[in-house]
């Protein structure tokens, strides 16, 4: 991956034509889309947003071409321009300028709150225009269960699936425009300041004023149970997530523990979802605990 890296920092070419690549192999492996935002996110670290804003105008152009002759899909390329390299240019210069990966967090989970709230004033009905496949995907799944499932329930969950898209849609946006801005921070700091994207993971903690935003957030969602602050909801787990992950690799860094251990919690995410909550809240109350403090002293 340093390698990689190091290919991409050679010139605009280069960077243009891995973002281009990554974005098209990201049609059909989805997570592969996050190594093509860190393409512009490092670029952008490393030479600054013109250089960041040319790489992503070069690989767009690319991204049209390889979709228009492979899959008579150019438009493809405005979806990445809009929803993965844009973002991830603008978050870029934001910590090349404050070195604040804090910032950073804030202004991703900013920027998806404000866009499920502009989602549900124009579009209130986006949910439904995943019905039809989401019923389709259900009929199947019933057809295969040989009666093991209720119809009726199922349909219960479709019709929340449906509630909590643009809640789902902004919350994976967040998620991926993080992971490809962690990612190039981390091959920055490999190059250029090896061991320092650990340090500065470790330290995260989003302060007081963002924990108390959270707790109105979840205070309004529980009290009023409107679609929209449900899924301001989900935006808000994704952040504390990101806080109560940065909390468990300082303990256990910290603490010197085997490496196993932490690929066992990573996997217990998967496992058991709920471990994702427990990280989740964690991550709030290391605002006023301080677990890394407490445990690691």
């Amino acid at each position: 991956m340093i390698s990689l890296a190091r290919f991409i920092l050679k010139g605009y070419s280069q960077a243009a034509l891995v973002a281009a690549s990554m974005a098209m192999l990201g049609l059909l492996l989805p997570p592969v889309v996050w190594v093509s935002g860190a393409v512009v996110a490092l670029v952008t670290l490393v030479n600054g947003h013109r250089y960041g804003l040319l790489v992503t105008a070069m690989a767009a152009v690319a991204t049209a071409v390889f979709a228009g002759l492979l899959l008579s899909l150019p438009q493809v390329a405005l979806y990445y321009v809009l929803l993965v390299w844009l973002p991830l240019v603008m978050v870029a210069v934001v910590l090349r300028q404050t070195v604040s990966l804090v910032l950073c967090l804030q202004l991703i989970a900013g920027v998806s709150l404000l866009g499920i709230i502009i989602l549900y004033m124009l579009f209130p009905d986006f949910g439904e225009l995943w019905r039809a496949p989401l019923n389709t995907m259900a009929d199947e799944l019933l057809a295969n269960s040989e009666g093991a499932i209720d119809k009726e329930q199922l349909q219960r969950v479709v019709d929340q699936i449906v509630r909590i898209l643009p809640g789902f849609f902004a919350s994976s946006f967040m998620i991926g425009t993080l992971l490809s801005l962690y990612l190039a921070r981390w091959w920055q700091a490999a190059i250029y300041n090896p061991g320092g994207f650990g340090k500065e993971f470790r330290a995260l903690n989003l302060g007081k004023t963002t924990a108390l935003i959270a707790l109105v957030i979840a205070a309004v969602a529980s009290f009023i149970n409107t679609d929209v602050f449900n899924a301001m909801l989900l935006v808000v787990f994704a952040l504390y997530l990101n806080q109560g992950i940065a909390v468990l690799h300082a303990v256990f860094a910290g603490k010197q523990l085997n490496t196993v251990w932490l690929f066992l919690v990573y996997m217990m995410m998967f496992i058991a979802p709920y471990t994702m909550i427990l990280l989740a809240l964690a991550g709030l109350a290391d605002t006023w605990i301080d677990f890394r403090r407490r445990l690691i002293a």
